[in-house]
């Protein structure tokens, strides 16, 4: 992958990231769906869950990049008892960031999209307190995992 930004609908054909999700009682509002503010819950679940993975960083270490924007679509209700698929993958880079889509859907056979979130992370080192420039291998191990190597 270069730093020039991917087509979205190249991205479509890309490989995504499952993580799925149990909707709690806790989750859902007084009319029985799943409260808006959750799905951004969901998001950064499930950009955790793939981010640990692809870097195989342990859980209790820090990622070398931060969320520093959110955005979310509600396409259809979720309810308690709800199984959610979140299909996350990384879309676009640029110098010192990466974008990231998660399609969230049901986890049964209808897949019937629920929500569609976009996150923005900009790579941090902590102890520096400064942003840099994204890794060439960082870049590597998406194109790897997403099929696009």
């Amino acid at each position: 992958m270069s730093d020039t930004p991917n087509r979205p609908e190249d991205a479509m054909d890309e490989k995504p990231f499952e993580t799925q999700i149990e909707v709690r009682y806790r989750d859902t509002d007084s009319m029985g769906h799943v409260s808006s503010p959750i799905y951004y819950d969901y998001l950064q679940s499930a950009y955790l869950e793939y981010m640990h993975g692809l870097l195989d960083l342990p859980k209790n270490r820090k990622l070398p990049h931060i969320m520093v924007r959110t955005s979310c679509e509600y396409v259809s209700q979720a309810v308690y008892g709800d199984r959610i698929a979140i299909l996350s993958r990384v879309t676009r880079f640029g110098n010192k960031s990466f974008e990231m889509e998660h399609v969230m859907q049901l986890a049964d056979d209808s897949r019937r999209e629920v929500a569609r979130a976009n996150s923005t992370h900009v790579m941090f080192d902590y102890e520096s307190q400064q942003t840099y420039p994204v890794p060439e291998e960082f870049k590597a191990a998406v194109a790897r995992y997403q099929g696009r190597a």
